[in-house]
């Protein structure tokens, strides 16, 4: 008998459970099939059970998935890298993460020798998202949502101020923020020009750490590379947003801190990297500002626009009962019409090509900006075990510390670049040595 448990929300003790009892008993073509919630979870689960019952009619193989809740995604998926019940395959992320951590004995499986199963990977996917799932010259899996932050900017504003269109490059950021931040009489700002992006430091200094040309760390991920011009170059520019231009709140970066209510209170006129749900709550949330606010791509940096970006990606894990059927269960999923399906269902922005030309992501104005936008993504993965603990958005977190104390203390760059770099540099050496 194949355990199901196909409509339940599972934590991390069920979700374990579940797997084991599941891998024990699967026979034949049976494989299990992990995955977190997108949308509205019934309409997901509704869809999955469609999914997998058209797959089972059409090849045999039966999948029992289960639905892990976000809550405990990522201490299931550490667990899971580290020697933990793991389903056959499974909707997954931080694949170069999770991959350092579980080595050549747990966690994600390299697929490299079924990639001619999609000969057409390059064309039909979008070159940022296909970061996502190669790590160390190997191939893991197909990405299938992507979370890509282009600017968003309130029209209105811009429009009093005689703005024509939205900034292109970082010194109209600066232009036109001086334009549109009011200051009142006593001197209180009652709406910021310009908000980089959210209150973690580390996400909000990405894209424009990568627009300046520079990188974190090298590909194998065992030397930090932070100590260059283009870290100078961002920190100035977001310091001097702060310090000289006087057009982004020095608060930008705490807790209480929420970009997403401030744009919406009109307490800041343009946000640049803005977050890739924002578009549907404000279609779903705030009828009444309809006509007053529009996406539009990241400005160009020194070097280029590239926009952060992640992805999650379907793929197998070591241990498999059945390799090829999860094989056919991702080339399944990974269908031009399946893919179109999960992301109407979904409302998330596709990494395939072909599903954002469609007329579900070409009927509005916005959804044509994120299609673009996915042309200049970044991926936001690195290739070391210990990135989240240097990216933590926490007081102490080398980055953290990098960007809040310069961005915000105004403490000199030099210093604090040179430093950053010497304790980055010490958790890699330590993340080399434990593997």
């Amino acid at each position: 008998m194949t355990w199901k448990v196909n409509r339940r929300l599972l934590g991390p003790s069920m979700a374990i459970l579940a797997a084991a009892a599941s891998m024990s008993s699967a026979q034949g073509q049976d494989i299990t099939f992990w995955t977190q919630p997108q949308g509205d979870l019934l309409a997901y689960q509704d869809l999955y059970d469609q999914l997998t019952s058209e797959f089972r009619e059409q090849t045999g193989i039966s999948v029992n998935y289960e639905v892990i809740n976000w809550s405990v995604a990522f201490n299931t998926w550490l667990t899971v890298a580290q020697g933990g019940a793991a389903p056959d395959c499974a909707d997954m992320y931080w694949l170069h993460s999770f991959s350092g951590i579980g080595g050549e004995q747990y966690g994600p499986l390299p697929i490299t020798e079924y990639r001619d199963q999609w000969p057409n990977l390059e064309e039909d996917f979008y070159t940022g998202a296909l970061a996502d799932v190669h790590y160390q010259d190997e191939f893991y899996g197909i990405p299938w949502r992507v979370d890509i932050r282009p600017m968003m900017y309130r029209t209105d504003f811009l429009a009093e101020a005689g703005i024509d269109a939205p900034p292109a490059n970082w010194d109209e950021i600066v232009e036109q923020g001086l334009a549109l931040t009011v200051r009142e009489d006593n001197g209180n700002v009652s709406r910021w020009g310009f908000a980089p992006g959210n209150n973690n430091p580390g996400q909000t200094l990405l894209p424009y750490y990568w627009q300046a040309g520079g990188s974190m760390m090298s590909a194998d991920g065992t030397t930090a590379t932070i100590d260059n011009e283009a870290m100078r170059t961002a920190l100035k520019f977001l310091q001097d947003l702060v310090h000289v231009h006087k057009i982004s709140s020095p608060e930008m970066f705490e807790k209480s801190a929420d970009p997403l209510t401030d744009f919406v209170s009109g307490q800041v006129a343009i946000n640049g990297s803005s977050g890739n749900a924002w578009p549907v709550q404000f279609d779903r949330d705030y009828p009444e500002l309809d006509g007053t606010w529009a996406l539009a791509l990241n400005p160009e940096g020194p070097e280029n626009r590239d926009s952060f970006s992640g992805a999650g990606y379907w793929g197998v894990l070591r241990g498999a009962s059945d390799v090829d059927a999860c094989i056919e269960w991702l080339k399944f999923l990974s269908s031009e019409e399946t893919m179109q399906r999960i992301s109407e269902t979904t409302g998330a922005a596709s990494p395939r090509r072909a599903v954002m030309s469609s007329g579900f992501w070409t009927d509005r104005p916005w959804k044509e900006v994120m299609a673009e936008t996915l042309n200049h993504g970044h991926t936001s993965q690195h290739p070391s075990s210990v990135w989240t603990a240097l990216a933590s958005p926490e007081p102490g977190a080398v980055i953290y510390d990098l960007v809040y104390n310069t961005v915000i203390g105004g403490a000199d760059i030099d210093a604090a670049v040179t430093e950053a770099q010497a304790r980055m540099q010490a958790e890699l050496d330590r993340a080399t040595a434990s593997n």
